[in-house]
């Protein structure tokens, strides 16, 4: 007569040594060829809303590490992997954005593990609009036996717009420096660039005005 509690007992010890042995196989052939990678890739701002603008400097670089088949992963290049965030929900002043893989662009197959900063912030500031006046700088005199009569801008004004804090500081615009020993005619007009000494902001008429420079003896 068969022993019946000994063929169930050897059948489940028969059961778990192959699951054992299937699940270890499974680990390392799901493991086996996996490689990490580091890559310093682009940051993109989306959906900044439209009254606002970015205020100082943001970091717009970030570093990922990521891990794949070894297949995948050799052939993978910093081209194929960019980062983005969405301001679309931002709101004036400060914001703190936390990083996650869903804000890496990268091809399938691949986990992210790391990324460094883990956080980013940002500070928006409403965009402002100004009329600020224009200011000619010279350097230099004018030639041997002339002397300076006048100089007239065009236009006396220039509009310009950014974040509001720098809009509401600035008040004048300088020229760039106009070489008074290089002028040679007693009427002189030139197109001269306008000045911003590294503000953020951008001249709406272009960034040039017209300078005439007229000269007597």
């Amino acid at each position: 007569m068969m022993d019946i509690k000994g063929i169930i007992l050897n059948n489940f010890l028969i059961k778990v040594i192959s699951l054992f042995f299937a699940v270890t196989l499974w680990y390392f052939v799901t493991s086996e060829g996996k490689l990490e990678v580091s890559f310093n890739i682009p940051l993109e701002f989306r959906k900044i809303p439209s009254t606002m603008l970015i205020a100082g400097d943001v970091a717009d670089y970030i570093d990922v590490r990521l891990k794949g088949r070894q297949s995948v992963i050799k052939n993978l290049s910093a081209g194929q992997i960019s980062g983005h965030l969405d301001l679309s929900n931002a709101q004036t002043g400060e914001n703190v954005i936390y990083l996650s893989s869903e804000n890496v662009v990268m091809p399938p197959n691949i986990e992210v593990t790391r990324i460094s900063p883990k956080s980013i912030r940002i500070r928006l500031e409403q965009i402002a609009k100004k009329d600020v006046n224009v200011i000619p700088e010279t350097i230099g005199t004018p030639p041997a036996g002339y002397r300076l009569k006048n100089i007239e801008i065009n236009p006396q004004t220039v509009a310009v717009e950014g974040a509001e804090s720098v809009v509401n500081r600035l008040s004048v615009i300088k020229t760039e420096p106009i070489n008074l020993s290089a002028i040679e005619k007693k009427e002189t007009v030139l197109d001269v660039k306008l000045k911003l000494n590294g503000r953020d902001v951008k001249i709406l008429n272009g960034g040039y005005v017209k300078v005439r420079i007229i000269l007597v003896k």
